[in-house]
């Protein structure tokens, strides 16, 4: 993932020492951009795509406390790490930051390898983050479309001898995609449930999934974007059947793979962005 990073600092010189650090960190950057101080840094997320801010908290105008303030509480804004380049160490304000939403903070003056610790930790966390998010979205989906609740995973849990995967695509502000893998019977319990019908098909349950999969890609995006400006091309949901364990087994083994207990029938989603 190349990020596109704001640099916010009053002194042009630690900006541009920042970058360089940045650089010899070995981090792919897509753009640096900078602003003197909250205020300037407000303006340059309305207007454009940012992955990460780097900010100081001493400025003129608006500072970086409250900079994180006002972009926590808007919706815009809120998701976009920021992380506290400063020479206060772990004051009391720092810790009320890291309460209020910050990801870490670097004491001036910092090494790359600090940096890139930093990194680490920050997409260490995101991908937890995303993880629970994708959860939240397949399980409002499951809940609103098909009226069944998950419950905690256990070994009483239906594993599915043969699966149907439904996979959906997205380009934009990121790009990759969701796949969702369940039972065939249990794909025509969902059908059934959607539908309200006695009795559902083989093509029922293919569409069951399918829709299952376009239904959390579109509860899931909204909670990923770095602005309410961000916009994704959705493709039609594909499917395909595996009359095995195999299949099943592959994608629980993937790290980025999600478990959940619908009403006792295991059903696991993933999702893979491209970098």
């Amino acid at each position: 993932m190349a990020w596109d990073i704001l640099i916010v600092d009053d002194s042009s010189l630690t900006r541009k020492r920042i970058r360089r650090i940045i650089e010899m960190a070995g981090l792919e950057v897509g753009q640096f951009m900078d602003a003197e101080n909250g205020a300037e840094a407000l303006k340059i997320l309305e207007q454009s795509n940012v992955n990460l801010v780097l900010s100081d908290l001493n400025m003129p105008e608006m500072s970086g406390a409250e900079l994180v303030h006002q972009m926590k509480s808007d919706q815009a804004t809120k998701s976009i790490p920021v992380v506290v380049v400063s020479t206060e160490s772990k004051t009391a304000r720092i810790k009320d930051l890291l309460a209020e939403g910050v990801k870490d903070y670097l004491h001036k003056p910092f090494t790359p390898e600090e940096f890139k610790e930093v990194m680490e930790n920050l997409w260490s966390k995101t991908e937890t983050e995303t993880t629970h998010l994708l959860t939240q979205a397949l399980t409002q989906a499951l809940e609103t479309m098909t009226f069944t609740t998950a419950i905690p995973v256990d070994e009483d849990m239906l594993i599915p001898l043969k699966t149907i995967m439904a996979e959906i695509r997205f380009t934009g502000a990121k790009e990759g995609k969701i796949q969702i893998i369940a039972d065939p019977e249990f794909c025509k319990v969902l059908a059934e449930n959607i539908a309200a019908i006695e009795e559902a098909d083989d093509q029922s349950a293919l569409d069951a999934i399918k829709e299952l999969a376009n239904v959390t890609c579109g509860l899931f995006l909204p909670m990923v974007v770095s602005s309410t400006a961000d916009v994704f091309d959705i493709t039609v949901p594909k499917s395909e059947s595996c009359d095995n364990l195999s299949q099943w087994d592959e994608f629980t083994a993937s790290r980025d793979s999600i478990i959940l207990n619908i009403e006792g029938n295991a059903i696991a989603a993933r999702l893979i962005i491209k970098d």
